[in-house]
């Protein structure tokens, strides 16, 4: 006999295969709803998280990074172009340069005007000093021509024209002597004595009212015995009459040198000094100067006239003084 499988008996003895018993059944699911409450109450958010947050600070690491390098390729050639402006235009530019780089654009922008304002005050400053220093440097030349022009007294009228700057020059010299300013040595003593005899005796003097000067001056360098035995007004009388006496006979003394000082082996208070005279007619006179130490100021005592050998020839020629 065949029995024809009813359906409803099919499916029956599946599910008493499939079935489990009830506790077995409730622990699986149990396990199943805790896995799927696990899973849908903590939804893992730590592997979303690193999964795409990783690459994100990844991506901005490396963004920053080429920023950096931009800002930094950048800066080289800044410097770069500073150093090449330095090579051009000095380390001044190159500390404008640094600090307007530096500073925003619209501190830039007035930078510029702020030193045009301070270059404008330096030229200002400077131009006032200029001025200055020319105001002061005409004031001392002023100075300078009027106290050269009271010091003279007017004296360069008294002088011939061609010899005016010698001759003035040497009679300021001699109007220097006096007894505080006096000579040192024997030989300065001399050489002293000796410009004021080339000023009379040189053909320089166009006025001889200025003669008694000279001799004023002249007495201060002569011992006591030899001015007071040569009275002022004689002596005056005798140059005047010398000078008169070389102009008629066209002769002038052109040249003096006066030689280094001998002293007194035996006597360190007397001294001798050796003179040449030149004249214009190209003749030669040897002198010999004596002088004595008064009050320790040298003095002369006398002059002879000697050969080309200083011999000396026995007259005081205190005429030709």
């Amino acid at each position: 006999m065949i029995i024809m499988p009813n359906e409803n008996n099919d499916k029956k003895p599946i599910q008493q295969k499939t079935s489990v018993k009830p506790e077995t059944q409730n622990k699986k699911v149990n396990s199943q709803t805790k896995t799927t409450t696990t899973t849908k109450k903590t939804p893992s958010p730590s592997k979303p998280i690193t999964q795409s947050s990783i690459p994100n600070k990844k991506a901005s690491q490396q963004k920053n990074n080429s920023s950096n390098l931009n800002k930094k390729a950048s800066q080289e050639k800044n410097t770069e172009t500073i150093k090449r402006l330095n090579s051009i235009e000095g380390a001044t530019t190159n500390r404008q340069l640094v600090s307007t780089n530096n500073k925003p654009r619209s501190q830039r922008d007035k930078e510029p005007e702020r030193n045009v304002i301070v270059t404008h005050t330096n030229k200002k400053g400077s131009n006032v000093i200029g001025i200055l220093f020319l105001v002061l440097v005409m004031f001392i030349v002023v100075a300078f021509l009027g106290f050269s022009a009271i010091k003279s007294d007017g004296s360069s009228k008294y002088f011939y024209k061609e010899d005016k700057v010698g001759a003035q020059a040497l009679y300021d010299d001699i109007m220097n002597v006096s007894e505080t300013n006096y000579p040192t040595t024997p030989e300065d003593v001399v050489k002293k004595y000796a410009e004021s005899y080339r000023l009379l005796y040189g053909e320089k003097i166009k006025d001889l009212s200025i003669v008694p000067n000279i001799i004023e001056k002249q007495r201060i360098l002569l011992s006591e015995e030899l001015i007071t035995n040569n009275p002022f007004e004689e002596q005056v009388n005798n140059v005047l009459y010398n000078i008169e006496n070389l102009k008629n006979n066209k002769v002038k003394i052109t040249g003096i040198d006066v030689k280094p000082t001998t002293y007194d082996q035996k006597d360190d208070t007397l001294a001798y000094v050796k003179v040449d005279k030149t004249d214009s007619l190209f003749q030669t006179y040897y002198y010999i100067y004596h002088l004595k130490l008064e009050d320790n100021k040298w003095k002369i005592t006398g002059w002879y006239n000697t050969d080309e050998n200083y011999n000396i020839i026995p007259t005081i020629d205190i005429d030709e003084s």
